[in-house]
């Protein structure tokens, strides 16, 4: 057999993981984490009962009331991600942020 025109391929290397990550979720990431979640899965419910709503011909809980809770969870969300991809003080003031744009949305469309 000729092997003059024989080609070879090299193989792919998978890639060598990178160090490991020194930032740490810790209990109080995790909990803003959840409070992000729980905003979003709010916004989708009231979202539902505004159509439900809409499709019975009843009062639903109304434009202001959905934009908000869609707002809250979409602002908790990014802010979250900000908090996951950075240490420090702003990881802190990121995971309260999350925790006040939680409580002011409960506060406003719940509460008050």
């Amino acid at each position: 057999m000729d092997y003059s025109n024989a080609v070879t391929a090299e193989l792919p290397v998978a890639p060598r993981p990178g160090p490991a990550s020194r930032h740490r979720g810790g209990p109080w990431r995790e909990l803003s984490g959840a409070l992000a979640v729980g905003m979003s899965v709010l916004a989708v419910v009231v979202v539902v009962f505004q159509v439900l709503a809409f499709a019975r011909d009843m009062p639903g809980p109304g434009a202001l009331t959905v934009l908000g809770h869609i707002a809250a969870a979409v602002l908790a969300v990014f802010v979250q991600r900000y908090a996951d991809r950075h240490a420090g003080w702003m990881a802190v003031l990121s995971v309260l942020g999350v925790v006040a744009v939680s409580g002011a949305a409960l506060w406003l469309f719940w509460w008050a």
